[in-house]
């Protein structure tokens, strides 16, 4: 198996060659001012060729790759990182082990026959701390950072990738984006990367995986650097609370956390990677990543409701529904966290209620969890604090009616769990990181919270 890096006039090109497996070329395409002033396009293409088409050779379960370009500079970087996901990965599939996709990761034999490119990008003048590029997918995590960001002053460039697997998402998006444009004078750059076609397990016509999600949050980074650099912004804002990377038990007993990407140690990783590319101009940073999901919601839509209302978190080519999939933990969490901050779910999209009997296994709260699963262990706590709040709203239907029986069995005072609960799920869950950026959220976020108590 061979893939082909070729620079275009607005990115690069790959092609999938191979006795077994054949791919015409797909394209990752920049804006075209954006490419054209971007000095080290070589390099960032020896990086993108390879991260791009990481799980590829898994996926297929394909012995060898070999790539025409150089070694990537951060070839570890991007293998310690997917080895700490496989867990999380092979989670949810029945047909895979973590075992055995360890030993096939580790075993794949990688040739590169290009000449390794160690450029970096040249000492340059005129950046401007008070600006960032921001990667902007239209979910809670990312608007509730380009609010905060526009409410500190910062100026922001939103830049959002097309994966290309998801058109009716697409299309939505844009939708949005017109409407961001109209509404806040806002531009949002568009990134289009066919190149995940070779990494989406439909694509290639394989059993369901979830192998294709690690490399994304390498993508994010290394396409947001011709943004920085265009624009002499020196900050990549990622978007995810620390809190997804809670210690989990997977199946096969695998302790580890449940989303690895999301935790401190791999944003760490990506701004030193940013720093290593860009000679210590360009860094990384998260400002949400001292925040729990209800306390995301809760502050995006009560403080920030006009950027609420652009809210898309769901699998949107799985239904035939416009906004929510209606079957999906993230759809259950935010059916009861709108009607704990007494907002209407209907009015925010959705059209069937989250609160029926066959919606059950969406929400931790009425699972049973093993005691070192920190992750939905902690999930529970803040569906029950929703309940609770969401109860004393009004809200109603068979897995109120569940919990309601379940309060009164077990005795406790509503009022004072519920007390209690606002004090554990409304504070900073995390220290902020060491950019002046994050540290300026956390007080703004400090004190949204000490409000909501």
């Amino acid at each position: 198996m061979l893939f082909k890096a070729a620079q275009s006039a607005c990115g690069f090109s790959l092609s999938l060659t191979g006795s077994a497996w054949r791919a015409d070329a797909c394209e990752f395409r920049f804006p075209g001012q954006i490419w054209d002033a971007f000095p080290a396009k070589e390099a960032l293409i020896n990086e993108l060729a390879y991260v791009c088409t990481l799980p590829t050779p898994l996926i297929l379960r394909y012995p060898g790759v070999a790539y025409n370009t150089g070694r990537p500079r951060f070839i570890d970087v991007y293998h310690h990182c997917f080895d700490q996901a496989i867990p999380n990965l092979v989670e949810p599939i029945a047909t895979e082990q973590a075992d055995a996709i360890h030993h096939l990761f580790h075993a794949i034999q990688r040739e590169f026959h290009g000449k390794e490119n160690e450029e970096r990008l040249p000492a340059v003048g005129g950046w401007d701390d008070r600006r960032v590029v921001l990667p902007l997918s239209f979910g809670k995590d990312s608007l509730l950072s380009l609010a905060t960001l526009r409410e500190l002053g910062y100026t922001v460039i939103p830049v959002n990738i097309d994966e290309r697997v998801l058109p009716r998402g697409k299309a939505i998006r844009e939708q949005l984006a017109d409407r961001m444009q109209k509404e806040f004078d806002l531009s949002c750059h568009i990134v289009e990367n066919e190149i995940q076609l070779l990494c989406d397990y439909q694509v290639l016509q394989r059993p369901e995986t979830r192998l294709y999600q690690v490399h994304v949050h390498f993508v994010y980074l290394l396409a947001m650097l011709p943004f920085c650099y265009y624009y002499r912004a020196p900050a990549i804002i990622f978007s995810n609370e620390f809190h997804h990377s809670l210690m989990q038990l997977h199946k096969d007993d695998y302790l580890c956390p449940h989303r690895y990407m999301q935790s401190r140690e791999a944003v760490r990783d990506f701004a030193k990677l940013a720093r290593d590319f860009s000679g210590g101009q360009v860094t990384a940073a998260n400002l949400i990543g001292v925040l729990d999901n209800f306390a995301i919601h809760r502050i995006l839509h009560e403080k920030f409701p006009e950027f609420g209302q652009y809210q898309v978190s769901c699998h949107l080519e799985m239904t035939d529904h416009q906004r929510w999939c209606h079957d999906c933990y993230r759809c259950a969490r935010a059916f009861i966290f709108f009607g704990a901050m007494g907002i209407d779910p209907y009015a925010m999209g959705f059209v069937e209620s989250m609160l029926s009997a066959d919606k059950k296994e969406h929400f931790a709260l009425f699972g049973e969890w093993h005691k070192k699963d920190q992750y939905h262990r902690y999930m529970a706590v803040e569906e029950e604090l929703a309940f609770l709040m969401a109860r004393e709203n009004g809200l109603s239907g068979p897995l109120m009616d569940l919990f309601a029986s379940q309060l009164w069995n077990s005795g406790i005072d509503a009022s004072r769990r519920m007390r209690k609960l606002r004090k554990m799920v409304f504070r900073l869950q995390d220290r902020p990181g060491p950019n002046g950026v994050e540290k300026e959220a956390a007080k703004l976020y400090k004190r949204f919270l000490k409000e909501m108590r």
